[in-house]
């Protein structure tokens, strides 16, 4: 009998979920992050990687959640990366481990 009541519950709670999933959708904040990288913007392969995600992700959350990308220097100097994260100078990075 415990089963029965669990699926009669279970089954009630998948009912109601997608009622609410467009109003989560629909209210979900803008987050602006700021990556500071190692790199400068002359070594494009390297640099250009992270321009690249920051897009990505932007398209994949119909700008909300936005990646602005530093060069080495503009915001913590380049082998300070790793630091800035730490300090929450920054939000993320984008190093090599070794530096």
């Amino acid at each position: 009998m415990e089963r029965r009541k669990f699926l009669k519950s279970a089954a009630l709670g998948l009912a109601a979920a997608p009622i609410a999933a467009p109003a989560i959708a629909q209210t979900m904040p803008e987050v602006k992050w700021r990556l500071a990288s190692s790199f400068p913007k002359s070594l494009d392969t390297i640099f250009g990687a992270a321009d690249e995600v920051a897009a990505r992700v932007a398209a994949a959350t119909d700008g909300k959640f936005q990646i602005r990308t530093f060069a080495g220097g503009e915001i913590v100097p380049a082998l300070q990366v790793l630091d800035a994260v730490q300090n929450n100078t920054v939000e993320c990075g984008h190093t090599a481990s070794y530096y």
